[in-house]
């Protein structure tokens, strides 16, 4: 009888620890800290809402569909396409107008980056072990191009100046004589 009991106990503390983990994994606080608790109550309303709206314009869509192509005519049938899109196109605009809706992008959107500066990284190492060139080092070499050709220019107009300068002092001394000073 003793066994039992703490095979019960045990089960039903396997089951807590189970259904915690699961509401852990499913909650946006585990990831976006910086929400607040209504920002995430929102999240759970618009989904449902969303969810529902969807299912709405769906079936709205199927049944006007279906009176559009029984009717035969090629204009009805656009226009039920176009009122669709209009309801899917609302339902998605207010969903995405959400804290947590962009966390979750901005989220995909860091990592994505991440990956792709990762794989830049790992494309110019493989092609410079290759004793080949990257498109970084080809940037990088027109960059510095655009950097060179930029203070070749200051410094040409600088020497410009410079030789002007020069010309109308000349220019003075010849016209002043042989004061040479």
């Amino acid at each position: 009888m003793m066994t039992n009991a703490k095979l019960i106990e045990e089960t039903f503390k396997s089951a807590k620890a189970l259904n915690e983990f699961v509401l852990t994994l499913m909650s946006p606080k585990t990831y976006f800290r910086e929400l607040e608790d209504k920002e995430i109550e929102d999240f759970y309303i618009n989904s449902t809402k969303f969810f529902f709206e969807l299912n709405k314009a769906y079936w709205g869509f199927v049944f006007e569909l279906t009176q559009a192509l029984a009717k035969g005519e090629g204009e009805e049938v656009v226009k039920v396409v176009n009122k669709a899109m209009d309801r899917f196109e609302t339902a998605y605009a207010e969903y995405m107008n959400n804290a947590v809706v962009s966390a979750i992008i901005n989220s995909i959107n860091s990592a994505y980056l991440r990956s792709l500066a990762s794989i830049q990284n790992f494309t110019s190492a493989f092609l410079h072990a290759m004793g080949m060139v990257s498109k970084k080092d080809v940037i990088a070499l027109s960059e510095a191009y655009v950097d060179l050709k930029g203070d070749i220019k200051k410094e040409s107009r600088k020497i410009r100046e410079e030789i002007r300068i020069l010309r109308e002092e000349l220019e003075k001394l010849r016209a002043g004589g042989s004061n040479v000073g």
